[in-house]
């Protein structure tokens, strides 16, 4: 996350990722981005 706020869910949950943050999702895990996001965010897969 390079700047602002993502909430992110999976698993039932929802995670706040903000600025200077990393999240690492597992291969195949679903998730999504909640409402109320906003900002810049980076994705680096393999």
């Amino acid at each position: 996350m390079i700047d602002g706020c993502l909430l992110l869910e999976s698993e039932g949950r929802i995670q706040r990722v903000e600025a200077a943050c990393l999240v690492i999702v597992p291969a195949g895990l679903l998730h999504a981005v909640a409402p109320g996001s906003h900002g810049t965010l980076v994705i680096v897969g393999r």
